[in-house]
């Protein structure tokens, strides 16, 4: 028997399953199987791969969105589902609960009592943000109209850019404009009533967005962007100011853990802080099936042993090859071993660059998406303090100052989101890292995802030969 946990019906579904010992067999993001970027459903290539005595669970608890009539997937559409597949569901839990299970069965630390979770995200039943316990006691809450997502996927829809994808678009955006309005929209979100029967699809976008159009009105791209990322940073720092009562270890997950400039600030905060690869929706395939599993073996955590948990190509790649494409041509890609869990590429699907060239727009015009985003270094951790000075990690989850002058790895406010590679790491990246080092002196790549925009991540052969032909890029 495995622990096989699903996230469906609404955007990023994704499908995980756990050994009754514990160790993640398998977890990925749907779309990167029906290559459709954020697919709310389940392709049938994954659902083949449940078994007959799978313990499946589900993301969320439809009963709830049934009683507050604030479904995005009927009870209709859950039998729908379950009929097909022949599968018997277990376990149903609260959104926030998966998202919190995701943090916590994951988290390096071994001690309990010392453990809060705190969940932000748009909504899930009715709740947008939770603090719990080790238990899983609910501490506070936050529920609608009052949502820290909503706020920033209304802008970004505002701003003609994709909702539920395009938010890291606007973060981006922000370091080129004043927080202008900023201030306002945290006034206007204090006076927000908490009311769980408000529908999020109607009455919430009403109360929002609304008010923000016209707290918009004649501002420019540059200064929304930056108004509602002082809003995000503002309502997050308090929300964690608030979960620091109840312990000094954070787990935080949610949509809005993907906000690194937040992050960044929460984390002085805490004595240790661990934000899951997979903070977002698909993540809590991973969470369903990890509660599932601490709740009949009594276990606080499963086995992480790193992001790389989803298909694998299995090429033979010389680093020493990769490098000397590299410096004949700046970028290239790799495509190897076990695709990444959660949104960033950090080695065995990524588009990689000689940081010495400003390849930026080299890079940005490859992917096809505005000139102004940045891209992140990957650093062997030996050498990262000598580089930047702030908080980093191994998954890109935070920002902090670059001390040096590589311009494509430097956003405009002069950070960068950083990805420590550490000795033991599995991909081939460090090995190429290493190489490139040997015959540079510069331990660092420009790292970024090997796709274009509005497209999922490069999963296997025939992605990886497709993106190499279609954009003319060297893939090993």
């Amino acid at each position: 028997m495995r622990y096989c946990g699903f996230s469906e019906f609404f955007h990023d579904a994704g499908m995980a399953f756990i050994t009754t010992d514990g160790d993640i067999e398998f977890a990925t993001h749907a779309e990167r199987y029906s290559k459709l970027k954020n697919d709310p459903g389940v392709p049938e290539a994954l659902w083949d791969m449940v078994r007959d005595d799978d313990h499946v669970s589900f993301y969320e608890d439809h009963s709830i969105r049934e009683k507050y009539k604030t479904g995005f997937e009927s009870k209709e559409m859950f039998k729908a589902r379950v009929i097909p597949n022949s599968l018997t569901y277990d376990a149903f839990m609260p959104h926030h609960v998966s998202h919190a299970a995701n943090g916590y069965y994951t988290r390096p630390w071994d001690s309990q009592e010392d453990t809060v979770i705190l969940t932000i995200d748009g909504a899930g039943e009715y709740q947008t943000s939770c603090i719990y316990d080790h238990k899983f006691n609910l501490i506070d809450e936050e529920v609608l109209p009052r949502s820290i997502g909503y706020f920033y996927t209304f802008t970004t829809k505002h701003l003609g850019l994709r909702p539920l994808e395009d938010e890291y678009v606007v973060m981006g955006l922000a370091a080129y404009g004043q927080p202008v309005v900023g201030k306002q929209m945290c006034k206007f979100y204090s006076e927000l009533v908490s009311d769980p029967t408000l529908n999020p699809r109607d009455s919430t976008r009403k109360v929002i967005y609304t008010h923000l159009r016209e707290l918009y009105t004649n501002l420019s791209n540059e200064d929304i962007a930056a108004s509602v990322q002082y809003f995000a940073e503002v309502e997050i720092v308090k929300r964690a100011k608030q979960a620091r009562q109840y312990g000094s270890k954070l787990v935080y997950v949610g949509g809005c853990a993907q906000n690194v400039v937040a992050n960044s600030m929460i984390k002085p905060l805490f004595d240790d802080m661990w934000i899951p690869v997979a903070p977002t929706d698909a993540g809590s395939a991973l969470g369903a099936a990890a509660y599932s599993y601490g709740k009949a073996t009594g276990k606080d955590k499963i086995n992480w042993k790193g992001p790389y948990l989803g298909y694998n190509i299995q090429n033979d790649i010389n680093p020493k090859d990769v490098v000397q494409h590299l410096l004949s041509h700046t970028y290239c890609g790799i495509a190897n071993g076990r695709a990444e869990y959660g949104p960033r590429a950090l080695g065995n699907r990524s588009l990689i660059a000689d940081v010495r060239f400003d390849v930026k727009d080299t890079v940005n015009a490859i992917k096809q998406r505005q000139e102004y985003r940045p891209f992140a270094p990957a650093i062997l951790e030996e050498y990262a303090d000598q580089y930047f000075d702030g908080p980093m990690n191994e998954y890109m989850q935070y920002t902090s100052k670059a001390l040096h002058d590589y311009k494509s790895v430097t956003h405009y406010d002069g950070t960068a989101r950083v990805q420590i590679v550490k000795p033991n790491c599995t991909s081939v990246f460090r090995k190429v890292i290493e190489e490139f080092y040997e015959q540079t002196g510069v331990p660092m790549l420009l790292n970024t995802s090997l796709n274009i925009r509005g497209m999922p991540i490069v999963n296997d052969e025939i992605d990886a030969q497709r993106f190499a032909t279609l954009y003319s890029v060297k893939v090993f």
